[in-house]
């Protein structure tokens, strides 16, 4: 630990220069040495030191003038007088003029390393304290220059940003938020939160993060309404250093002419669908009047070419059926007529549906139905949720395979399975099975046929029913789907 002070020694006795070094390196101590006043100012001037033992009897210069000159330059460098029994008074002296202490001739070692230890601590303290000062300088320099780069990155986006404290007061916020909130007026930070916004729904998103009801490492999004512009806010617990909630920040985006994008984007997908299915309908009935002989006899040939006709007519007629549902599903106009329903005879309807294709394909298909609660819902909708699931476990399952639909009340919910031992979806698919037009790419799949938007539609319709829906799966093992409703209470 000593080896970090330096020790400047000052006499014109030898003996004594050498009894220093000698002691002084013993322990660890740096030690410089030098003869008279002026070749000891000549070290000071061109290295560091941290003590210096200086002898005020010298030529050349004396020693209350070198210490005159050192407490004027080197203020921080205690600096310890050797004096004989003669000189006592002139150290005294010495030491009201700055000196840290002294030390009489012949030096009793052991008060000599004392008083030597005592200086080093004193110079030791006084280096961390001036680290310590410049690093909180330097600190205080970075975090201005960070909170100043902040600030101008924050007033400079798009987005509008708002951030709040545990009081629900908004501490900061720029100025795109003040033009989103349509806020024409200058507002000084704390101000309470309904001076920004008296949108509930996201006030009360914020009461919930607050209140530790909510992940840390999650966000919530949402849209709110200002007057003729949707907003998406975006809303996340604000953390201290120990990790603790400390308020919130909430980022929010006019997504106005994605919405209305969107609303024509359905608007047309509806006009194109209801103008595509009228003809298509007519080429159908057409053709059935022709397969039905009704215009005369067809050859086997001709019968095999009207009947391919017919199925591309009916693949069309299904892509734009869910196509209409789909947009119903966004336009939140899907699900119409919600009534107490028991969800057991839907099953059984759709096993008994399905049954002959699924012996067809070589699946066996069963179905359990447990302490079963009515649910409010639409039964043409749980009627398309449960055909989709259960036509996707047949298409994706081999020739002797199982397909089970197990159904089955749970406290406050009604949990539906259907699982299915086919190629399941890999890991890396999961996510996306859900999308609109996505399907699962697999060898053993070429063959099926669909549009992509079954899952999206049972997907929807469930959320449309406030319950959940789930999947697990596992590659060439099979695939559960989860759904739970919750009953009538």
């Amino acid at each position: 630990m000593n080896k970090n002070i330096e020790i400047l020694v000052i006499d014109d006795e030898k003996p004594i220069r050498e009894g220093c070094h000698r002691v002084l390196t013993g322990k660890g101590y740096q030690v410089i040495t030098a003869e008279n006043g002026q070749k000891g100012l000549d070290v000071l001037a061109r290295e560091p030191v941290d003590i210096v033992l200086l002898d005020l009897k010298m030529p050349v210069i004396g020693g209350e003038e070198v210490l005159q000159i050192t407490r004027e330059k080197y203020p921080d460098i205690p600096v310890i007088i050797i004096t004989g029994h003669g000189t006592v008074d002139t150290a005294v002296i010495c030491m009201k003029s700055g000196a840290y202490d002294f030390i009489t001739k012949p030096f009793q070692i052991d008060q000599f390393l004392l008083t030597i230890t005592r200086a080093a601590e004193k110079r030791r303290l006084e280096k961390e304290a001036h680290r310590f000062k410049e690093e909180n300088i330097r600190n205080l320099y970075d975090l201005n220059l960070e909170k100043s780069r902040l600030k101008t990155i924050i007033n400079q986006m798009a987005n509008g940003v708002m951030v709040t404290n545990r009081n629900l007061e908004v501490v900061l916020h720029n100025p795109a938020l003040m033009r989103l909130m349509e806020i024409g007026e200058e507002v000084e930070n704390p101000v309470p939160i309904n001076m920004i916004t008296r949108e509930e729904s996201l006030i009360d998103t914020l009461r919930q993060i607050l209140g530790g009801d909510f992940p840390e490492e999650e966000s919530i999004s949402q849209e709110i309404r200002v007057g003729a512009k949707v907003l998406r806010a975006i809303s996340a617990p604000a953390l201290s250093p120990n990790g603790a909630v400390a308020g919130t920040v909430t980022v929010l985006e006019d997504i106005t002419a994605f919405k209305q994008l969107d609303e024509m984007k359905s608007a047309f997908v509806n006009m194109v669908a209801h103008e595509l299915r009228s003809p298509l309908v007519a080429i159908r009935q057409l053709n059935s009047v022709l397969l039905e002989g009704l215009t005369g006899p067809l050859e086997e040939k001709q019968q095999d070419f009207v009947k391919r006709g017919m199925n591309k007519i009916d693949s069309l007629l299904e892509l734009i059926n869910d196509l209409l549902d789909v947009a119903k599903i966004e336009a939140g106009k899907f699900v119409q007529h919600q009534v107490p329903t028991d969800l057991g005879p839907i099953i059984e309807e759709t096993v008994a549906l399905m049954e002959p294709r699924a012996r067809e394909q070589g699946i066996t298909l069963t179905c359990s139905c447990q302490n079963l609660k009515p649910v409010q819902a639409d039964p043409k909708n749980m009627e398309e949720v449960f055909n989709n699931l259960v036509s996707n476990a047949i298409n994706y399952s081999p020739e002797g395979g199982r397909v089970t639909i197990t159904a089955r009340g749970l406290g406050e919910y009604m949990e539906v399975k259907v699982e299915d031992t086919g190629v399941g979806i890999p890991p890396e698919e999961l996510p996306k099975i859900f999308d609109k037009f996505y399907r699962v790419k697999h060898p053993k799949t070429r063959k099926v046929i669909g549009t992509g938007l079954g899952l999206a539609i049972v997907k929807g319709v469930i959320e449309a029913h406030h319950g959940t829906i789930d999947v697990e799966s596992s590659p060439d093992k099979g695939t559960t789907f989860k759904i739970l409703l919750p009953v009538i209470t």
